[in-house]
């Protein structure tokens, strides 16, 4: 047998493998409705080495809105109701992370922290001295991690989906995030090419990150929302305990959601609870 077509029949194994384990893990989430509306600015910001890109929302009078997509998702995750919703009321930014949409990757081993560093640098580039915050997925986690790390910059914080460490995600999740990283560890040696040593980097950060511990979130002294999905990947047990670590926090569990269809329920659970949430 030629090795390349064995190879690639090892690869295609793998990745059906990971798909089976955890198919919704590897999805974007899909924000339905309405197209997102006409922004304000758009554009790239340097920070730290890097071009990051974003966009601007809504009315500049208004009071900012920052919004933080989940793992390897762009700016545009947000699409849709979410956005045109919450740019009613808010100066919204939306982000992509280094390594997504159309950031520069940079260089080193992509963190939270080398996020949260990059998302201090575009508020600081945008004259934002504070910021609500709502973070889906990896960006709750991150959302998370920059309230530890920057306290003084957040004034509320909206999480969806998310986990301070790996042992909050399902087991069976956490099984298929390893095996598609395996995958692509394999792919990134094998082919040498840029995109598939990113698409491993930031595959990579959902492995063994974050990293935070639950007297962490006892630090953290403003109002929090944890959502997360009826059937979510994110272990019940964990959220809740999210939840009550926080001094200031509340919880919205999705019923019938999972971590992404939770945003099939924008319109009638989502949307009016961040507004309610973020106007107090």
């Amino acid at each position: 047998m030629n090795g390349g077509i064995h190879m690639k029949r090892i690869l295609s194994v793998f990745l059906l493998v990971a798909l089976c384990l955890s198919g919704s893990v590897f999805s974007a989430a899909a924000v339905t409705g309405n197209a997102a509306p006409a922004p304000l600015e758009i554009g790239f910001s340097d920070c730290n080495g890097v071009k990051i890109e974003y966009a601007i929302y809504g009315n500049r009078a208004n009071e900012p809105l920052v919004l933080l997509p989940s793992n390897g998702n762009s700016m545009h995750e947000f699409d849709g109701n979410v956005l045109s919703g919450l740019s009613e009321h808010y100066m919204v930014i939306t982000v992509s992370p280094r390594g997504s949409g159309r950031s520069d990757r940079g260089e080193g081993r992509l963190t939270f922290e080398v996020m949260c560093d990059d998302l201090l640098c575009l508020l600081d580039n945008l004259h934002i001295e504070r910021t609500r915050i709502f973070g889906f997925s990896d960006g709750g986690n991150l959302g998370i991690v920059f309230t530890c790390r920057y306290p003084e910059r957040v004034s509320r914080l909206a999480i969806m989906g998310a986990n301070i460490n790996t042992r909050g995600t399902k087991t069976i999740d956490q099984i298929g995030i390893v095996v598609k990283y395996w995958f692509l560890c394999l792919k990134a040696m094998i082919t040498d090419s840029y995109d598939a040593q990113l698409e491993r980097d930031i595959q990579g950060m959902m492995v063994g990150q974050p990293n935070l511990t639950f007297d962490d979130l006892a630090k953290i002294n403003i109002p929090v929302l944890n959502i997360y999905g009826e059937h979510d990947m994110i272990k019940r047990s964990h959220s809740k305990q999210i939840t009550k670590s926080i001094p200031n926090a509340e919880e919205l569990m999705v019923i019938g959601g999972a971590h992404s269809s939770c945003f099939d329920f924008t319109d009638t659970v989502l949307l009016p609870k961040l507004l309610e949430f973020f106007a107090k």
